[in-house]
């Protein structure tokens, strides 16, 4: 359930109050949020951006580790982190107002030079990995067997070519922990709506799921994201070829990346029908088809 400003409890509108000044008005973002409250708030002091959640929701961890992992950020990557609430059952995070709009992902957008620095400076700067208490992409993804899983319980929902491909893809997964481990710290949920867009400048928010791995990582999450935007794989890649850290990084570790996090997607798309993880299947099976052939 998403509550609006007057909808939260008393002691809460108080405690974030009491911190920001009184708030005059809000409006909540353009995209959707998994958070309880999330608005800008207009108050006597300014603008701030404030996402809030019952601390018994089963996400709360997400606002808590974004607590941590916002403080530990060097300056300019994200909007600075300027009061954290515990109240009436709720946590309530405050950030600066970042000025800007969600990045255009579309084919052909002015944003995607600035994403592919983005990604850069990003890479340059978190690396080695701001000291953080987080598990690795490599632990993340350790031991799992999506497409094991799939082809045992779910073979209804696999095309021919994919069933041709079965084994080749659970050796990929297998593979795959060890070859995206690294030292960068990755954001690893990089969405248009997570990248604020202001002149030349990008910052990047929602800091839920970050992991340290490979430098490249982040890039391979955003072609597929690109490929979800309207982008051809042929076209996604041509893109990444614009960011040094993808150069780099062996074909083997990138297709060990597409099949894991495509098996991730369709598993849950066989055991959770619907359009969301139907459509990431779909988008990542088409980055796999293109790179295996």
């Amino acid at each position: 359930m998403a509550y609006s400003w007057d909808q939260l409890p008393d002691d809460v509108r108080m405690s974030i109050e009491g911190q920001s000044g009184a708030v005059t008005g809000t409006a909540p973002p353009p995209a959707g949020s998994v958070s309880g409250f999330a608005a800008t708030l207009e108050t006597a002091g300014g603008h701030v951006f404030c996402k809030a959640m019952r601390e018994d929701s089963p996400n709360a961890w997400m606002h808590r580790l974004e607590s941590v992992v916002n403080a530990v950020l060097p300056p300019g990557i994200a909007p600075r982190m300027l009061w954290k609430i515990e109240a009436g059952g709720w946590l309530a995070l405050g950030f600066e107002h970042a000025p800007g709009r969600h990045a255009d992902l579309s084919p052909g957008s002015a944003d995607l030079p600035l994403i592919a620095g983005t990604l850069e400076g990003l890479a340059e700067t978190l690396t080695p990995s701001p000291p953080l208490r987080a598990f690795s992409l490599a632990d993340r993804w350790a031991g799992q067997d999506f497409w094991h899983k799939l082809g045992s319980q779910h073979r209804n929902r696999l095309d021919p070519w994919t069933m041709e491909r079965l084994d080749p893809l659970i050796r990929a997964e297998c593979e795959a922990p060890d070859l995206i481990d690294g030292r960068t710290l990755v954001h690893t949920d990089l969405t248009g709506p997570n990248l604020l867009v202001h002149g030349d400048h990008v910052r990047v928010v929602d800091w839920a799921f970050p992991a340290p791995g490979a430098a490249w990582a982040d890039t391979a999450y955003m072609v597929i994201r690109l490929i979800e935007s309207g982008h051809t794989p042929e076209e996604a890649e041509q893109w990444a070829d614009s960011v040094s850290m993808w150069r780099e990084a062996p074909e083997r570790s990138v297709t060990a990346f597409g099949a894991i996090l495509t098996g991730l997607w369709t598993l849950r798309a066989a055991e959770n029908p619907g359009r969301q993880w139907d459509a990431l299947s779909s988008h990542g099976l088409a980055w796999l088809r293109h790179r295996l052939g």
